[in-house]
This record gives C-alpha cells, sequence and structure tokens, in this order.
C-alpha cells in the first residue's frame, strides 16, 4: 500500500494533466488550504478532494457529457485510492468532497463544504475570472458569449458559497463584476 503523502503526489499530477487551465487548480487548491487552515479542518481531505473533483470535467466534455462528471470522479476516485493506505473515514470525506462540490447533495464533513467554497473562488475572485476569460478566449468564445458564460458561473458559484470568509472574500468582487458585466 502506498501513502497518503504519496496520494496527494499522485493525484495532483493526475489532475494537472486532466483539467483544462492547470492554472485554475493551483489557484483553487491555495484557496482551499487557505480556508482549511482558517476552520481548522483537515488539509489533506481538502486537497485531495479538489484534486478529484473536477478530474473528470474534461473528459466528459469531449464526451458531451458535461452533467456526468461528479459520477465519473467518484468512480474514478474510489477505484485510484483502492491502493492507498488511507482509512474508510477519509475515503467517505474525500468522495463527499467529490460529490457536494456543486452544492447538490449534503455537505457530510467540513472539508467538503471547504471544496465547494475554494471552487467558487475561479469563477468570483478576479485571478480566477481572468484566467477563466483566458480559457475561455482559447475555445474561442467572443466577448459577449465570455460574459454570459461568466455571469452564469458567477450566479451559479455565489448560491454555492456558504462559508463567512469566503463570502467575505468574494462579496465585493461579485457586486463589482456583475455590475461591470451589465454594462457590457
Amino acid at each position: 500500500m502506498k501513502s497518503k503523502d504519496q496520494l496527494i503526489t499522485d493525484i495532483k499530477d493526475i489532475a494537472i494533466k486532466n483539467v483544462s487551465e492547470p492554472k485554475l487548480l493551483e489557484f483553487s487548491l491555495d484557496k482551499g488550504l487557505e480556508l482549511a487552515n482558517y476552520y481548522n479542518a483537515n488539509p489533506d481531505i481538502v486537497y485531495i478532494g479538489m484534486c478529484f473533483m473536477d478530474i473528470k470535467l474534461k473528459e466528459a466534455l469531449s464526451l458531451n457529457k458535461q452533467s456526468e462528471h461528479i459520477k465519473m470522479a467518484v468512480i474514478f476516485a474510489k477505484d485510484f485510492m483502492k491502493d492507498y493506505d488511507i482509512s474508510n473515514d477519509d475515503k467517505e470525506d474525500i468522495i463527499n468532497c467529490i460529490e457536494a462540490h456543486h452544492k447538490t447533495v449534503p455537505f457530510k464533513c467540513l472539508e467538503a463544504e471547504i471544496c465547494a467554497n475554494a471552487d467558487c473562488y475561479i469563477f468570483i475572485h478576479p485571478i480566477g475570472v481572468f484566467n477563466y476569460m483566458e480559457l475561455l478566449t482559447r475555445r474561442g468564445k467572443t466577448l459577449s458569449e465570455q460574459v454570459v458564460q461568466l455571469q452564469s458561473k458567477m450566479k451559479e458559484k455565489y448560491d454555492i458559497i456558504s462559508l463567512d470568509k469566503a463570502k467575505d472574500d468574494l462579496e465585493d468582487n461579485y457586486q463589482m463584476f456583475m455590475k461591470i458585466f451589465d454594462q457590457i
């Protein structure tokens, strides 16, 4: 059996190769660890969960099955974690991080709530917004299409925010960007 530390290394390498924008993953991982520290949560569970959350999104998009990326990620994570020395409780928490990151299922642990909130920074914090715009530009989206996509993602993610620190960090940005986008 491989160690939990090896799991962290292995899953990050795989996640970086399987996401559309590694810079956005890195940014959200940093925010996840910041929130884990702030709320005294298990940073390893947050980190691993965040690496798994969208690990199948790129594949799901290519198959025109975006809505199934969470289910695909859960299947992948369960199989992947079999080779690592990690407790069943930790595995359950990691799976909850994946399943709950869109807030479509309840948070069973603080770490899952942190993962969902950290994911919101990608679409609301200026660093995430501008990197996401760059990604949409590479995908051939016009400025108008980018604005529509960003507004939609911002509203979706804003409704997910449940932690006071994330709300404090992101509220002004959300209001500012929505006002700007409404004028475009």
